[in-house]
């Protein structure tokens, strides 16, 4: 939902870790460096043996400037590049090292295939390790540096797998498999929530958990910011908001609101960011906890293939960096183009590693202006078999109607989980999308009441906890 209140992506997807290393004679094994991190695949190739650098005149194979190398020696690498050739057997999470060293502090670049990885600085008279860790597709890749300032040593580099693509969240998770959400004990979950706007009313957020917990819902969708347009919300509040709804045994969504309708990628980035920074508390909440990437990413019409490469990279991404739970992605258009998602969302799930992600659509006066086009949108997602729901939700938009009764009837129906925008706080013409009159919901408007107590479809009636 458009804020109605009142109130570059880096191929780099983990922080290089550098590790001073020491080996003993010249030719000692490259196993010795090695910390083991999981999979079944690993190689080892040395950059001597690989024997690939540009032919310049200035790049050659040497033993003798450092001592302390693997193998049989080591590519000094003057100026241009120089890399390895490696064919992986699947399509997972591989972890890629590199060992280096130089007589004195150099930043040179490195990159995967054809995308910059990011710097490489190398201190100076040691040998050091660093590692990225990336999704790779099964079959040939490259990996290799690319000088700046140059005069570097390439010793080695480690290819391993560290999650295959088939792999699903380690420990109690919430998960996604055949086209539908589980929750932790494997149970069929049907989403039958409420939208609360935390970022712009931080004050009543307990309070509206709470109330709509007493209504009977079993989840909650929670606006959060990044600080890109409204004030960051904080890790502490995010940690109060999932505490407060594991009381109540809510399902917690939780969105970034601040790139509503924006389509330059760095906006979304920002979001990937702020997740990546709240890696370990959303980690420890797997079980209740789903992560919708960005709230309506991508607002103009027309940008499908934008649309899925964006958020291609976001997914991988955020895998890469260690996040282990449901990701929720909204369709472009302000969540209503369908067509982007219907025709894309295979590619992006496809994308996921972890094979973890679900769709979102937000159906108001363009997708949802009628029961033919609720229909048509929620059949068509159905046929690609992947996991989605209705994130947003109302009856009214922007002046317009919407069929909120056949949403609601088709989605229990279809068992297709649902989220209704929004608790309160709604200003303007879209006052009347409010559901509660205060925040305690001691009273509710005719909105709120429809989708909580709508005969055999509304929350009342189709609503059960993830863990009763």
């Amino acid at each position: 939902m458009t804020k109605k209140l009142k109130k570059a992506l880096s191929f780099l997807v983990g922080a290089a870790a550098l590790v001073s290393i020491g080996f003993g004679a010249a030719g000692q094994n490259a196993e010795a460096a090695e910390s083991k991190a999981g999979g079944n695949y690993k190689e080892v190739i040395e950059f001597e043996d690989a024997n690939n650098f540009e032919q310049n005149g200035d790049n050659y194979i040497d033993s003798y400037m450092f001592l302390g190398y693997s193998g049989s020696g080591y590519l000094y690498l003057v100026s241009g590049w120089g890399e390895v050739n490696f064919n992986v057997p699947q399509d997972g999470e591989y972890r890629i090292t590199v060992v280096t060293n130089a007589n004195t502090y150099k930043e040179n670049w490195w990159y995967l295939d054809e995308s910059d990885s990011g710097a490489l600085l190398t201190t100076g008279n040691q040998w050091e390790q660093y590692a990225v860790t990336s999704y790779l597709s099964a079959g040939w890749h490259k990996f290799g540096v690319s000088a700046e300032w140059g005069y570097t040593a390439l010793d080695y580099c480690i290819i391993e797998l560290v999650s295959g693509g088939s792999d699903l969240p380690d420990g109690r998770s919430m998960y996604v498999k055949n086209g539908r959400l589980y929750d932790a004990d494997g149970d069929d979950f049907m989403i039958r929530g409420v939208n609360v706007a935390h970022a712009w009313y931080t004050d009543n957020t307990w309070t509206s958990i709470n109330a709509i917990a007493d209504r009977g819902a079993n989840c909650v969708r929670v606006v959060l910011a990044d600080g890109s347009q409204w004030e960051k919300t904080s890790r502490q509040e995010v940690e109060n908001i999932i505490w407060w709804c594991e009381e109540r045994g809510l399902i917690c969504i939780l969105e970034v609101h601040d790139h509503t309708g924006y389509d330059d990628a760095s906006r979304l980035n920002n979001a990937v960011n702020y997740w990546i920074d709240l890696k370990d508390l959303v980690n420890a909440h797997k079980d209740y906890v789903i992560v919708n990437i960005a709230n309506e990413w991508l607002g103009t019409w027309g940008q499908a293939s934008h649309w899925a490469s964006t958020y291609e990279s976001a997914v991988r991404t955020l895998r890469n960096a260690g996040i282990q739970n449901v990701l929720m992605i909204d369709t472009s258009g302000y969540g209503q183009e369908t067509s982007t998602c219907i025709e894309n969302c295979q590619r992006v799930y496809e994308a996921d590693p972890m094979k973890n992600t679900m769709f979102s659509f937000h159906l108001y006066s363009v997708a949802g202006k009628d029961a033919d086009t609720v229909r048509g949108n929620i059949d068509a997602m159905l046929s690609k078999g992947v996991a989605f729901c209705i994130g947003e939700f109302g009856n009214y938009q922007n002046g317009a109607d919407v069929d909120e009764t056949t949403i609601m009837q088709y989605c229990t129906e279809k068992g297709i989980g649902y989220a209704a925008w929004s608790w309160k706080g709604n200003s303007g013409i879209d006052t009347p999308l409010d559901m509660a009159i205060d925040w305690e919901g001691n009273s509710l408007s005719d909105w709120g009441n429809y989708v909580f107590y709508a005969d055999g479809i509304g929350i009342c009636a189709t609503s059960e906890l993830a863990y009763p």
